[in-house]
């Protein structure tokens, strides 16, 4: 299939493109930048009428910036704004499939219940955030084409996000729990993640909302003490909620909270993954890094 990718430079896009390509799909990537990644209106208009397939990956760093309401708008129009344009590109153009990332982020906190793709949306800033960037897919749903919502956890991988930024930390001894480390960690490897992405391309019944994360959530704590045991290190020194909330404001919420999800769709239609539990994750992701 002929394949456009929003945010092709992204962590997820830079892994996801290769893979395509792999499997004999030919690629093109679209972006805010560059010739090759052009923004402009008329280049995604000629981009979707030229594509049978389109994933839209964009979005502004989570917690790249302490919250305010300038940075909240731009966690929003990043997500919502370039999703909801190549929608529109989208229902006049008509490819066979459209997959818009989400986050699992939709769910909000839930403490230690069991999450789903039938859990409604929580209340918070972020609940509301996914909620709108999945609706934002309303155009081209409209317009008959299949779309997907993978709602995305954690993503462990090396070259990029948590994994590569906590490494370094653990691999001194000085890594430990978030806050009081009872919060749910929903995780996803790299490789299973790019995995499920074409999985849900090339399935023709895959529609709707899938959970993009492992089997096997664990605490904060069990994170910290499995990424020590992997790595032959203690991990007992906690972070404190105070000084998250002093760097990332409400923010810092999205690490002092969590989600308990679970991949049931996924599971239930087929889909296998290649590293279900954290430990195997991380001495796969550790050995090659």
């Amino acid at each position: 299939m002929r394949i456009l990718v929003s945010g092709a430079s992204g962590f997820l896009g830079s892994a996801l493109l290769p893979a395509l390509r792999t499997r004999g799909h030919e690629v093109r990537g679209v972006g805010r930048s560059g010739a090759e990644h052009d923004w402009s209106p008329q280049s995604l208009e000629q981009g979707v009428a030229w594509c049978e397939a389109l994933f839209s990956l964009a979005g502004e760093n989570i917690l790249g910036k302490r919250w305010n309401a300038v940075q909240k708008q731009r966690l929003w129009s990043s997500r919502f704004e370039t999703t909801r344009a190549l929608a529109q590109c989208a229902a006049r153009h008509k490819p066979r499939v459209f997959v818009g990332a989400s986050a699992i982020g939709y769910y909000g906190p839930h403490g230690d219940e069991e999450l789903d793709e039938r859990a409604s949306r929580g209340g918070d800033f972020l609940a509301q955030l996914c909620g709108d960037w999945e609706e934002a897919l309303a155009p081209a749903a409209a317009a008959g084409v299949r779309c997907v919502s993978p709602r995305i956890g954690v993503v462990l991988g090396r070259g990029g996000g948590v994994f590569a930024r906590l490494l370094p930390i653990f691999r001194l001894g000085l890594g430990g729990p978030v806050g009081h480390g009872r919060q749910w960690f929903s995780w996803i490897h790299l490789d299973d993640l790019v995995a499920l992405l074409v999985w849900l391309l090339e399935n023709e019944l895959a529609r709707g909302v899938y959970n993009a994360t492992a089997p096997g959530p664990v605490t904060s704590r069990e994170f910290a003490r499995t990424f020590g045991r992997v790595l032959g290190r203690p991990a007992i020194l906690p972070v404190p909620a105070a000084a998250l909330r002093l760097r990332f404001g409400e923010g810092a919420s999205v690490m002092l909270t969590g989600q308990r999800v679970l991949p049931k769709r996924a599971l239930a239609e087929g889909f296998r993954f290649a590293q279900p539990g954290l430990e195997g994750a991380l001495a796969d992701l550790t050995a090659r890094a």
